[in-house]
């Protein structure tokens, strides 16, 4: 299905009591662990896995919250409803300032094409306030399998600027034998916070999605000397067509294999000590068998996908040690005013200092 997820929040708010912050974004505080140490300025945190609330900084720093793309998830994971439009509506109301924005948008019907649009790049059939674009595509070494590649990446931007695009094959980088292409929006600094003031207020994020999309980009036909007056490609208007009426969803988070085992254990470890204790070891083996062999049957595709999680780590939603060093790293280039190598050691040193003993 073609989608629209929330894939990074990132906004600071005057208000000093993390307790109090926790109320803002409407979760509970028994589902966080105090930890001494935080991130540039912030000596003290509140993590409840890839959720973060920053605080114990400098007079007027506040609290810095930060929901990394599997944050995004988890948060998501506590509400019936999607969240996202009253958390930026009650931050807005509390004077908070978001600092970062990140917009995903899933095409799994082949309306965005990324062997068109790395065409188009080469043929120069491109309008953009962008001044460059870039590609990284990774390949597979494995000595057992055949060399092949796991998909590409296409960018325009810098990192270090307020409007960020990126476009990517996601089932290449899962592993999975499906179409899914993403093209993810990161907003920074003035852009996020618009962004959000937008979604506060009702702006479809679809419609948000094309504007702000059309302002930084447009694939064309070099049909006009000038190009401001070329023809956009008809699959590039027909793919922004279909996408300003996708509405926004929200995405289950991926487990991995040690999740479950550990969920099997807390909810079924009683019932199969007492199954045990009811057949005898020799039957009871044979029923464990026989359940085996049931769900090996009946494995679907999220099984597959988890799987793939787990040995290979290919997600950059799931890569635990990657998205604790992209948040470091983000707050201290945003907020901290770094620029973006500086806060990339910075980050690497913090996560070496965490994991020594």
């Amino acid at each position: 299905m073609n989608q629209f997820l929330i894939d990074w929040v990132a906004f600071t708010v005057k208000v000093d009591d993390p307790k109090e912050v926790l109320k803002i974004i409407g979760l509970k505080s028994l589902l966080f662990s105090e930890l001494n140490r935080g991130i540039y300025g912030y000596r003290r945190s509140l993590r409840f896995g890839n959720i973060c609330v920053y605080f114990d900084g400098q007079a007027n720093m506040g609290c810095h919250v930060v929901m990394s793309g599997q944050g995004c998830r988890q948060y998501e994971s506590q509400f019936h409803k999607i969240p996202w439009f009253a958390l930026f509506a009650t931050a807005i109301k509390f004077n908070g300032r978001f600092t970062r924005l990140d917009i995903a948008h899933d095409n799994v019907d082949g309306a965005l094409d990324l062997a068109k649009l790395k065409e188009a790049i080469l043929n120069l059939e491109v309008r953009s306030r962008f001044r460059k674009a870039s590609e990284t595509q990774n390949f597979d070494l494995s000595p057992e399998t055949e060399q092949s590649a796991e998909g590409h990446t296409l960018y325009f931007g810098k990192r270090s600027s307020r409007v960020f695009l990126r476009f990517y094959d996601k089932a290449a980088q899962l592993g999975l034998p499906f179409l899914w292409n993403r093209a993810e929006l990161e907003l920074k600094d003035n852009r996020a916070h618009e962004a959000a003031k937008h979604l506060s207020a009702g702006v479809p994020v679809g419609q948000l999605f094309v504007g702000i999309l059309n302002q930084y980009l447009s694939i064309i036909d070099r049909d006009d000397s000038n190009t401001t007056r070329c023809s956009i490609k008809p699959w590039w208007s027909a793919w922004l067509q279909s996408t300003e009426k996708i509405k926004l969803t929200t995405a289950k988070e991926t487990k991995t294999v040690d999740e479950v085992m550990k969920y099997v254990k807390r909810q079924y470890a009683p019932s199969l000590a007492m199954i045990k204790q009811h057949l005898g070891a020799f039957p009871f083996n044979e029923y464990i068998r026989e359940l085996i062999k049931d769900g090996s049957d009946r494995m679907g595709l999220k099984h597959e996908q988890m799987l793939l999680v787990s040995a290979q780590g290919k997600a950059d939603n799931y890569n635990q040690e990657k998205e604790a060093f992209e948040e470091r790293a983000a707050i201290m280039e945003y907020d901290g005013g770094m620029d973006r190598n500086s806060a990339e050691g910075a980050a690497r040193l913090l996560l070496e200092k965490d994991d020594q003993p």
